[in-house]
């Protein structure tokens, strides 16, 4: 009797046990669970963020490199909207600026991204906010300052900079700065409020610096970020943790740097050339191309306001800048010369109106008002006065079947030892185009035509694979433009 009776109270303490075991294993599975499901929705929230700010910055991009040149008032390919100072339920929300004003100042800046201007659909990030966005100087809209390769923020505005991994890894650097960061301020954290009107018009109550004083203002620069701030410029990817692993900078960025909008923009310029070359070539130059500027012209190195003067085809000039786009097309100038695009003797027989023909050549106004002739060397080989024996060589590559006719070359953003600031300095070949070292029979062969007699004239060479340089070659053959992109691995 003992014997059963211990027998069945053991059963019991070990189906107990099991139960126990079970109630344990389910509770240890379900924390695991509930760590890979809440890692799981991490991840995601995360990667929809990312996803949102990739397409941001497309849109951004893709309406600033597709901006018209012929609009009123007058706008510069290139240039992106302010950003909106309204706030969600306001008339004007979604629009730039505050109420339609300018933004010249750094404070106005930086603010959400105006997506009725960009006519898109606003973007949000995981937390449910409207992104952000910062622009630097001088690549905002409305300003009345040429933008092209030489476009600097002014004074004491900074480039922007940009680092993750609280500060460790650059995301930019001094040779390729940061002209707008796109950010997505995440949920707010302590200390942030956005419930009042003045409240959500203040970057404070969504972006993060990434160290706090006990008074709550940032450290000083330069160990500093402070993503709520245009004028300091440098801006931190979160997130960054507390001890206790609590968030206290959420912020997530993109960047589009000065590579991103100026090489793909003087592509633009140079197409956008090569086809107003082309135009009076047929419509006013009996097929032969214009001349080019002398680099001797100072309208070709003006410096102060913009202005349609000067820089025009010189006919005893065979290789120097390419001449301003109104000096081509001549609309707005009076008198009105028989070789100006403009001159109703040159306007296509298929254009219906001679207001319709202005309106074409309008469209190449943004070059000059934007000193894209600065940005360009250009040669010829057919005009009158610049006939054979004249010939343009092209070394570092196989030579054309056809003999070449003219030659661009695009000089992008100054390198290290070139500036580009005073009247002196833009009639310095050297300032805009680089030296090709791997051509070692003459590695300064682009750089002869202006500064000194050549010994090899009108020979040009594309940069090879381990050349330094950043400059564009281009060359015509018949009536063809073609580009001789730099030697790639």
């Amino acid at each position: 009797m003992f014997t059963k009776q211990r027998l069945r109270q053991s059963r019991q303490q070990g189906a107990i046990a099991l139960m126990l075991l079970m109630v344990v294993g389910l509770g240890i599975a379900g924390a695991i669970l509930a760590g890979f499901s809440r890692h799981a929705l991490e991840v995601y929230r995360e990667q929809q963020t990312q996803n949102v700010l990739a397409e941001a910055k497309k849109i951004l991009l893709a309406e600033a490199l597709s901006k018209r040149g012929n609009t009123v008032p007058i706008t510069r390919p290139g240039e992106f909207f302010c950003p909106d100072l309204n706030i969600p339920g306001e008339a004007a929300y979604g629009q730039s600026g505050l109420n339609g004003a300018a933004c010249p100042g750094a404070a106005a800046r930086i603010g959400r991204i105006p997506w009725r201007s960009y006519q898109a659909a606003e973007l949000r990030d995981s937390s449910g906010e409207p992104l952000w966005m910062a622009v630097a100087d001088g690549f905002q809209e409305r300003r009345n300052t040429p933008l092209n390769s030489d476009t600097a923020p002014a004074g004491a505005n900074p480039w922007f900079y940009a680092a993750a991994n609280n500060g460790t890894q650059a995301l930019s650097d001094a040779a390729d700065p940061v002209i707008v960061v796109i950010l997505a301020p995440g949920a707010a954290l302590n200390g942030q409020n956005r419930s009042t009107a003045a409240q959500q018009r203040n970057a404070n109550n969504y972006l993060e610096c990434n160290r706090l004083t006990v008074g709550g203002a940032c450290l000083g620069a330069p160990n500093n970020y402070a993503n709520y701030n245009a004028t300091q410029g440098r801006f931190l990817n979160g997130p960054r943790l507390d001890a206790n692993a609590n968030p206290t900078l959420n912020d997530r960025l993109i960047t589009i740097r000065r590579s991103e909008l100026l090489a793909p923009l003087e592509k633009r310029a140079a197409q956008e050339y090569q086809q107003l070359i082309q135009l009076w070539a047929v419509q006013a130059g009996a097929g032969a191309l214009p001349n080019p500027a002398s680099p001797a012209d100072p309208g070709c190195a003006d410096t102060a306001a913009v202005n349609s003067n000067a820089c025009t085809p010189s006919p005893a000039v065979c290789r120097g800048h390419i001449p301003k786009s109104i000096a081509l097309t001549g609309v707005g100038l009076l008198p009105v010369l028989p070789e100006y695009l403009v001159n109703p003797a040159n306007r296509p027989a298929t254009m219906p109106s001679q207001a319709a023909w202005q309106n074409v050549l309008l469209e190449y106004d943004w070059l000059y008002r934007n000193r894209w002739e600065q940005m360009f060397f250009y040669a010829v080989a057919n005009t009158p006065n610049c006939p054979a024996p004249i010939a343009i060589t092209l070394r570092n590559m196989q030579t054309p079947a056809a003999g070449v006719n003219a030659v661009m070359i695009g000089a992008g953003v100054a390198l290290t030892g070139q500036t580009r600031v005073t009247a002196a300095d833009k009639a310095f070949l050297n300032n805009y185009l680089d030296p090709v070292s791997s051509y070692a029979a003459a590695p300064d062969i682009n750089r002869r035509a202006w500064d000194a007699v050549p010994p090899q004239i009108d020979q040009y060479a594309k940069l090879g694979l381990a050349d330094a340089g950043n400059d564009r070659l281009y060359y015509r053959v018949a009536n063809q433009w073609t580009y001789a992109p730099k030697d790639r691995p």
